[in-house]
């Protein structure tokens, strides 16, 4: 609005100025045709049918004419508006306050089973947070509606994440926010802050507690609590390792024990197969001796033999004894044996 009444004001200026002609008795107004001219001063106003909206930014439009603030706000680019309206920037990028908020936890007693117990409730604890957030194209007519321009005030973004913290700490005892529950009072606030903030066109894109003040007395119970706790770990772990190492001891010992009776039984299954291969070969060497052309055993020489000895065959002793010596050399290593003469008649051999 500005620039149109500032571009009539010099078109009537200048119209007036290009009208002028002097007289002898003195200025006059006259219309001219270079008064015309004048009219090009209206073109000023050309400019303000356009507004630029820069990278990271969002235009509130405001017009007087149509109920102020519009519902439509203009996204990045350049954008066709009407002399009458303005456009306020306000800034997309995101932005990031710290703050140390108090709340109290929950109950200082509960009720298990009938038992009344103390929870460690009641106490105060003194959060330090990050908060991250932006203003978006969807919401920013009303982050405009209730901050009235670009900035923020921090004292709000406060006391809604100390009302937040406050909702959700009530839930849990100070010993289980301090022992594991930090993050579920975390997740809960944050969905809640969501929605409170995003009331006034604030967007959360991150809320971070960095740590939980308890006072020393609090913190002190708990870090003997943790220390407790871990060196019955550590206890447990050693007992386990004990425990793994007899069982491993066990467990060889019955294994080598195993392994000598599977080497012994291995060792007369061997044997047992070796004297029947030989005894097999014994008596098959001796009944070859009474084979006939058909490679049948002719029975009556074999009886006959038996009975008296004739026909002058190898007894079963005699074959016996030749297969014996045959499998005593096969098995000999080529070591002499030792002989070692006493003052009597006995001789020690040792092989």
């Amino acid at each position: 609005m500005f620039s149109v009444i500032t571009a009539i004001l010099i078109t009537a200026a200048l119209f007036v100025a290009f009208s002028m002609v002097k007289t002898g008795g003195g200025m006059r107004f006259r219309f001219r045709k270079r008064s015309f001219f004048a009219f090009f001063a209206l073109l000023t106003i050309v400019p303000s049918f356009f507004a630029q909206v820069s990278a990271n930014e969002v235009g509130i439009v405001y017009d007087p004419f149509q109920g102020g603030i519009q519902d439509i706000a203009l996204g990045e680019g350049l954008h066709i508006v009407t002399p009458f309206q303005k456009v306020y920037m306000i800034s997309t990028k995101l932005r990031e306050d710290s703050f140390n908020v108090s709340a109290q936890t929950g109950k200082i007693i509960k009720v298990v089973d009938g038992v009344t117990e103390e929870t460690g409730g009641g106490q105060w604890a003194t959060y330090s947070v990050t908060i991250q957030y932006r203003v978006e194209v969807a919401n920013a007519q009303t982050f405009f509606r209730n901050f009235g321009g670009d900035s923020v005030s921090k004292s709000t973004i406060e006391a809604r994440i100390r009302e937040s913290l406050q909702n959700n700490s009530v839930d849990f005892d100070i010993f289980s926010i301090l022992k594991g529950s930090l993050n579920d009072v975390r997740n809960s606030t944050e969905l809640e802050l969501i929605d409170s903030l995003g009331e006034l066109g604030i967007s959360i894109q991150a809320f971070i507690i960095l740590d939980v003040d308890a006072g020393a007395v609090i913190e002190a119970v708990v870090e003997q609590e943790a220390t407790a706790a871990k060196q019955i770990e550590i206890a447990l772990k050693d007992q386990e390792a004990d425990l793994i190492r007899v069982e491993t001891l066990k467990l060889k010992s019955e294994i080598e024990a195993e392994t000598v009776v599977i080497l012994a039984n291995a060792q007369a299954e061997a044997d047992r197969v070796l004297n029947s291969v030989t005894a097999n070969a014994i008596y098959t060497m001796y009944e070859g001796q009474f084979l006939d052309e058909q490679g049948v055993v002719d029975q009556t020489l074999k009886d006959n033999f038996e009975l008296d000895g004739s026909g002058g065959y190898l007894t079963i002793s005699e074959i016996s004894e030749i297969v014996l010596t045959q499998l005593y050399y096969d098995a000999w290593d080529g070591v002499l044996p030792t002989v070692v003469a006493g003052d009597g008649t006995d001789l020690i051999v040792s092989p």
